[in-house]
C-alpha cells in the first residue's frame, strides 16, 4: 500500500508540475511541440514512475497467495509453543548432563593431584 500511494503522489506531482511549470507550456506555433528541458524532465519522470511501478509489482507478487486465518495461525502458535517446551526440557537436560560431568571431571582432577602428592620422589638417574 505505501508504494502504491508513494507512485500515485509521484505520478499527481508529476503531472501538477507539468501543468504549472513556467518556462515549459508549449508554444503558440505548435502546441504540441516540447522544449528539450520538457523532454528531460518528462523522460526523468516517467522513468521514476515506471520504476517504482515495477518495485511495487515485484513486492504485490510476492505476497502469500493465501493468508492463514486466526484459526490456522492459532493452531501455528499452539505448535511452535510445543516445540519451544520441548527444546526447553532438552536444554534443562542437558544443562543437568553437562553438571554431572563437570563434578566428575573435579572429583578426578583431586584424585590425579592426590596421587601425585602422595607418589614417592623419582630417583635421580645415574
Amino acid at each position: 500500500p505505501t508504494r502504491v500511494r508513494e507512485i500515485s503522489k509521484m505520478y499527481e506531482t508529476t503531472i501538477k508540475e507539468l501543468l504549472e511549470s513556467k518556462g515549459h507550456a508549449p508554444t503558440k506555433e505548435d502546441p504540441y511541440q516540447m522544449t528539450e528541458e520538457q523532454m528531460k524532465f518528462i523522460q526523468a519522470r516517467a522513468h521514476t514512475i515506471f520504476q517504482k511501478t515495477k518495485e511495487a509489482d515485484l513486492m504485490m507478487g510476492s505476497l502469500p497467495k493465501h493468508f492463514a486465518s486466526e484459526e490456522e495461525q492459532l493452531k501455528t502458535i499452539r505448535e511452535l509453543e510445543k516445540e519451544n517446551a520441548n527444546a526447553g526440557e532438552e536444554l534443562k537436560k542437558a544443562i543437568e548432563l553437562a553438571g554431572e560431568w563437570k563434578q566428575k571431571v573435579s572429583v578426578r582432577i583431586q584424585q590425579v593431584a592426590g596421587e601425585a602428592l602422595n607418589a614417592p620422589a623419582p630417583t635421580p638417574p645415574e
